[in-house]
């Protein structure tokens, strides 16, 4: 019901009771004798404020970890809000994932529930009122996806609160985009510099390439930074998904780096070979004999 909260009791995934009450979401369930370990995951980036209701008990970034042969546990509660960066997350899943009509329109009205947003309250009657019936939204009606669920001002307005880092983890969070936010070439290219900035750089700029390929962007940035991080592996992922790839640009790069044993790994590399022509290949061969 209730996107990015995972329960696991000995690895295995714990279905859970919720209620919502003054604004607050609740998650509750039972916990069977001689189990050993409770792992809650949730993402920190659209919760706030999480508590544990039945014991003293602290999560770090979105985690939560508890041994269950030190600590007697048959019943386990704990609460949280939801941001306005839930809403921009879960109508941003469902382009990718196909959620059906139902399904969506339940999910808005929990978060209702939690936010009392009269924007939310709007986009399920839109979606009440739609003349389908228990079918894919993006299968069935392309220009609903895009005209009502994320290019309007109430999305916009959201993604305009967020920084850069916010908006990042919700365009990567999918590998790729069938309809991803419309951004501009500065925006794209402040995600690009923001991506240096934490952890997994390099993923986070190809998935970023995968969500706006072929859309009319410049990928100079990425491909600049693919060189200059001197990683054959997303290198080679990079020219092996991307269809917009600048190769002669790529390898006028590799060439100005001078690093001959970097170049000698380029060649070695097939999932950069294959996608070079033969003229391309001897260009950088040159560079090392």
């Amino acid at each position: 019901m209730f996107i990015d909260i995972n329960i696991l009791i000995d690895s295995r995934k714990v279905d859970y009771d919720y209620k919502i009450k003054d604004g607050r979401l609740y998650i509750s369930f039972k916990i069977e004798p001689n189990k050993k370990k409770l792992n809650i995951h949730y993402d920190s980036n659209i919760y706030d404020d999480f508590k544990v209701e039945t014991g003293d008990f602290k999560d770090k970034d979105g985690y939560l970890e508890i041994d269950l042969t030190k600590n007697n546990l048959n019943f386990f509660e704990f609460s949280m809000k939801a941001n306005f960066k839930y809403y921009v997350k879960l109508v941003y899943d469902q382009v990718q994932h196909n959620y059906k009509k139902e399904e969506l329109i339940e999910m808005l009205k929990s978060l209702y529930e939690l936010n009392k947003e009269k924007e939310v309250l709007d986009r399920i009657k839109v979606l009440e009122e739609l003349n389908i019936e228990d079918k894919f939204l993006y299968y069935e009606i392309d220009h609903f996806i895009n005209d009502i669920l994320i290019e309007n001002p109430y999305y916009k307005r959201l993604m305009d609160k967020m920084d850069d880092f916010d908006a990042l983890n919700i365009i990567t969070y999918n590998l790729m985009s069938n309809k991803p936010y419309s951004i501009t070439q500065e925006q794209f290219n402040d995600l690009v510099e923001v991506s240096k900035e934490h952890d997994y750089t390099l993923e986070n700029m190809w998935r970023l390439a995968m969500n706006y390929d072929e859309k009319g962007y410049d990928f100079s940035k990425i491909e600049e930074y693919l060189i200059e991080s001197r990683d054959v592996y997303y290198l080679g992922e990079y020219i092996s998904a991307i269809y917009q790839k600048n190769i002669d640009y790529l390898v006028d790069l590799i060439i100005k780096t001078g690093d001959n044993e970097y170049v000698k790994k380029v060649l070695d590399n097939e999932f950069i070979t294959r996608d070079l022509s033969s003229e391309q290949i001897d260009k950088l061969k040159k560079v090392i004999n």
